[in-house]
């Protein structure tokens, strides 16, 4: 496990690498801005000055007002979801939990859904992601609830549960989609296939405070977690009140999986593909596995998302078809390896 300066250079690395994806992402697409031009309107911008002759006013406002903040949400919601993945593997002892296979992204999706279908998003600019954070919430307690027998999370119950409750959300969804009309059903359907195309400024705000602030306190967690893959017994004997830490985090990651369903709909298996990555190269301590999986999922979803809007340009691959191609495959390959066992570890 690197502990000290080799730690801190992998942060360092990885930190370089997040910089160069935002850079590369932001160059890059149907219309390619070079990246020197890309840094001087980044650096005018944000210094609120002229960008400067040489720069046309379509290379500045393709930068500045649709792919940075398009780019610095899919870095925000990558990250969070890493981060998350992280907490859930530890929390419940599961190498398989994720926010999408739990089910907790599908009903923060539906809540959000049927605010729109029923118009009351509209009453206040912050009541989509409150909502979308509240089904969110009530999605994670009730898939612990259920799985929760005599102190103990079973891990194939945990699983199942998750499943079975976010394919009934996803059901309903559908449902309400169905009885919409054509303008409700276009704008629903981003829930439903994730995406950050078309978002502004304004959506990076709503998602980047909550992720951010709610990321942080998790990194105070980080010994917790790693009692916790010892085991409820061991982890109570250290002095450690599990029932309180768990409602903690599971609110804290309700926060990050709401926030980020109500700018992006359902993009899974971040949170999955994301920690089990970066486990094979920092090892197991939370202390340092969380704030590398949360940079190492800033890197991964911006770099889908240029994916999505490329390969087949000028028509865009929603982001969540990109990420369930690659992570299908990949929680395949982790349940055939962790066939049997109860930890992560």
């Amino acid at each position: 496990m690197p502990t000290g300066k080799k730690t801190l250079s992998l942060y360092a690395i990885l930190a370089s690498l997040l910089a160069l994806t935002v850079i590369a992402c932001v160059s890059l697409g149907a219309v390619s801005v070079p990246f020197g031009k890309v840094l001087n309107i980044i650096a005018a911008k944000s210094l609120w000055l002229d960008v400067g002759a040489g720069i046309e006013k379509s290379q500045e406002l393709i930068v500045w007002n649709v792919r940075l903040p398009r780019v610095l949400l899919a870095a925000t919601i990558g990250g969070g979801l890493s981060i998350v993945g992280v907490v859930m593997q530890a929390m419940f002892r599961n190498p398989l939990a994720e926010p999408g296979i739990l089910g907790w992204s599908s009903g923060g999706a539906f809540f959000a859904v049927l605010s729109i279908y029923t118009g009351i998003y509209q009453h206040w600019f912050l009541l989509l992601p409150l909502v979308a954070f509240a089904g969110t919430l009530l999605t994670a307690y009730t898939v612990y609830g259920i799985s929760r027998y005599r102190g103990f999370v079973e891990n194939t119950t945990l699983l199942l549960c998750g499943v079975g409750l976010g394919t009934l959300f996803i059901s309903l969804t559908t449902f309400v989609l169905s009885v919409s009309n054509a303008w409700s059903m276009k704008e629903m359907l981003f829930w439903l296939m994730g995406g950050v195309d078309s978002r502004s400024w304004t959506h990076f705000a709503m998602a980047f405070v909550p992720v951010l602030i709610a990321s942080v306190i998790l990194l105070f967690y980080a010994k917790n977690l790693n009692a916790r893959l010892l085991g409820y017994e061991a982890a109570k004997t250290v002095g450690i009140d599990v029932e309180r830490t768990t409602k903690h985090l599971v609110i804290l990651s309700s926060l990050i999986v709401g926030a980020s369903v109500a700018v992006s709909g359902i993009v899974g298996f971040v949170g999955l593909i994301i920690p089990h990555s970066v486990r094979l190269l920092i090892g197991v301590d939370h202390r340092r596995l969380l704030p590398a999986s949360f940079i190492s999922g800033a890197i991964f979803l911006p770099l889908a998302d240029l994916i999505a809007r490329t390969v087949m340009s000028p028509q865009e691959i929603r982001l969540g078809v990109i990420t369930s191609l690659v992570g299908v495959p990949f929680f395949l390959f982790l349940l055939r390896r962790n066939f049997g066992r109860k930890t992560i570890v």
